[in-house]
């Protein structure tokens, strides 16, 4: 079985066939993600699909869709305990070709109400398209509504690290 990390393609190439792929990818596999995440069991169900968008200027522009979903569990940043947090990413990635200029604001008048554009390159890591795509659907500061101040073992509450500089002042 091919694992996500082994596999690159040619964006622009993969755009205009119109190719499709798609999988799971396991958590354990997302570097870049590890520190946020209170576990790495499981995986994400992930597709990948090219095509073609009317561009503001005339003519067709290459992009790919890609999708993410599945359930992680976050680090609550208040806390400190699990957070469960649910992914459903559906984004469309505009393919710039290396040297052409890169579109500003008139994304808005593309065929899709909103197109993030990427450098083209032949050699596409489609695990670091996932997990970037991953990365940026978190919340900067996870957090539950409500949680309780972290304890210690014992059952009391942990100290303010303020408190404890406050004392050292003295």
């Amino acid at each position: 079985m091919m694992q996500l990390s082994d596999v690159f393609i040619d964006s622009l190439e993969f755009a205009r066939g119109g190719r499709e792929m798609s999988g799971s990818v396991p958590l354990a596999s997302l570097e870049r993600l590890a520190d946020m995440l209170a576990d790495r069991n499981g995986e994400l169900a992930w597709s990948v699909r090219g095509g073609m968008v009317d561009a503001p200027t005339g003519g067709q522009q290459a992009c790919l869709l890609i999708e993410v979903s599945g359930e992680i569990r976050l680090v609550c940043q208040r806390c400190l305990k699990a957070l469960p947090f649910r992914l459903a990413i559906d984004n469309r990635l505009l393919l710039v070709p290396p040297g052409k200029p890169w579109p500003e604001e008139d994304l808005e008048g593309m065929a899709h109400d909103s197109l993030d554009p990427i450098e083209a390159l032949a050699e596409q890591p489609l695990l670091d398209l996932v997990e970037d795509e991953v990365l940026l659907a978190l919340p900067i500061a996870p957090r539950h509504a409500s949680c309780e101040v972290p304890a210690h073992d014992d059952g009391r509450a942990a100290a303010s690290p303020f408190a404890k500089l406050a004392q050292l002042k003295r």
